[in-house]
């Protein structure tokens, strides 16, 4: 099973790198602005490949092998219109940090390298996408959890969601069936926590990016007094996948590279904890 993400624990590496990114969290980085429907990030230059094109990642035609070879090198993605800072530039590529998705491997936000065109100048983008697809005035199709300036979308495509449990639920139950997709953080592919992380970020609430840091950043709760929205956490001795509850002795989950966003009964093997964001 490909679990989101045990090669991410609080290794002494990890904490290592926490360190000196406190340190370099002082120093500004300038910001840019992801300018295609979904970036890739990846863990250093020229790690692996994907399709680009958004109608064929949650299809047959990225098969198996190309899913599985990103596990350790994709660790995330970035949507259009989401601010990055940009920490370097080498050749073609710009490391950057995701502020949008909180990561204890760098305090700026979520660290990755992605293709330098994807990126553009810094743009105010303060509405964000909750249709599950958009087209833009300029023809460009967007995807869930993307963000526009005001008028760049039709206003359907940026509806406010009511932050009640219900329809957070909602949110994450309109993804059955779509394939997982390692370190997938879009409509055309989630990985476990990618999932969670997206329905809540819709809501207004920004959780961490990864299921270990979701774990660590969530009040507990006993799993006899877990709520819809509240999240499972499960692999030992690093937690390594995440789910949601969905009422009724159901969860929703992406489980792994051969298997589709599925809801399935709450289960107790390997089970670290319950975890809760949401605060009404």
């Amino acid at each position: 099973m490909v679990g989101r993400r045990p090669e991410c624990g609080y290794s002494p590496f990890v904490l290592g790198l926490l360190a000196v990114s406190l340190l370099l969290a002082g120093a500004p980085a300038p910001t840019a602005t992801v300018r295609v429907p979904v970036a890739n990030v990846w863990q250093v230059p020229n790690a692996g490949h994907l399709p680009l094109d958004p109608h064929v990642w949650p299809t047959a035609q990225v098969t198996y092998s190309q899913r599985i070879s990103l596990v350790g090198h994709m660790p995330t993605q970035v949507l259009y219109g989401e601010t990055v800072r940009v920490l370097d530039r080498r050749g073609g590529w710009t490391h950057i940090a995701v502020p949008d998705q909180p990561s204890p491997l760098d305090a700026r936000g979520y660290p990755g390298w992605v293709r330098s065109w994807q990126l553009g100048p810094a743009v105010d983008a303060p509405l964000v996408v909750t249709a599950r697809r958009a087209r833009l005035a300029n023809g460009l199709e967007i995807g869930f959890g993307s963000q526009v300036a005001a008028g760049s979308a039709p206003a359907s495509a940026t509806r406010p969601l009511p932050r009640t449990r219900a329809d957070l639920v909602r949110t994450a139950k309109q993804f059955v069936g779509l394939h997982y997709l390692w370190g997938g953080l879009s409509a055309w592919g989630y990985d476990c926590s990618g999932l969670t992380w997206a329905a809540y970020r819709a809501h207004g609430i920004t959780i961490p990016r990864d299921a270990d840091a979701q774990f660590a950043a969530g009040t507990p709760v006993p799993l006899s007094r877990v709520q819809p929205g509240d999240l499972l956490f499960y692999e030992h001795p690093v937690v390594g996948h995440v789910s949601m509850v969905l009422g009724g002795g159901l969860m929703i989950e992406a489980p792994n590279s051969r298997s589709e966003v599925r809801i399935v009964p709450i289960r107790t093997s390997d089970f670290r904890g319950a975890r809760r964001f949401f605060r009404p």
